[in-house]
Formats: structure tokens, C-alpha cells, sequence
């Protein structure tokens, strides 16, 4: 038999379900946002993945080895001419996109893991 709740109960769990359901309206242009930046970020991966894999990498970095004068200073990060930063970071984005994957499957599915 399903019984009605009382009042206080049925108040609180609908304040409860509306806070997150506030919660969810303010994170959704955020979500929205990241797939734009995701975007942005594959776009500049095919373009550092370019560089490193279509050879261009290796004859800059054989030239610097033969004493080419280059700065390779950077504002903080890895220089591109480091010899694992590309690398690594094709490495990072696959990673991140196969939790994104699994994240979304997992909601799409319903009855699967929670996603992460």
C-alpha cells in the first residue's frame, strides 16, 4: 500500500530535488562550454600531433641538436621541443576522452556505473 507522506517530508524532498535541480540549470552552460573548449582543444591537437608526427618535429629538433640557435624559453610550461611534451600531451587527451566516453556512456546507459 502506498501511503501519502506527511507534509514536512513532502516539502523537504521537493526542496532538496529543486536545489539540485538549480544546481544542474547553473552547471548546463558550463557543460555547454566545455564542449566548445573540447572542440578548441582537438583542434589545436591535430595541429601539435602535425607538427610532431609529419617529420617537422625531428628536423627542428636534429637542427637544434647541430647547434641552431633557438630560445626555447617558455612563459612556464614545457617547451614543445622537450622530448616527451607532444607526446604526452596526445597521451593526456585520449585519456581524458576515454573517461569523457565512459562518462557519457554510463549516463546513456543508465543501468551501468555512475559517471565519473
Amino acid at each position: 500500500m502506498n501511503t501519502l507522506p506527511d507534509a514536512a517530508a513532502a516539502q523537504a524532498r521537493i526542496n532538496e530535488i529543486q536545489q539540485l535541480y538549480r544546481e544542474w540549470t547553473e552547471l548546463l552552460p558550463k557543460l555547454e562550454a566545455a564542449g566548445q573548449d573540447w572542440g578548441r582543444g582537438e583542434a589545436i591537437m591535430r595541429q601539435l600531433e602535425k607538427f610532431y608526427f609529419d617529420g617537422e618535429y625531428a628536423r627542428y629538433h636534429q637542427a637544434i641538436e647541430n647547434g641552431l640557435n633557438i630560445d626555447l624559453h617558455t612563459a612556464g610550461e614545457y617547451s614543445v621541443m622537450g622530448e616527451d611534451t607532444l607526446w604526452n600531451a596526445g597521451a593526456e587527451q585520449q585519456a581524458l576522452a576515454w573517461q569523457w566516453l565512459r562518462a557519457a556512456v554510463a549516463v546513456l546507459d543508465r543501468g551501468g556505473e555512475e559517471a565519473v
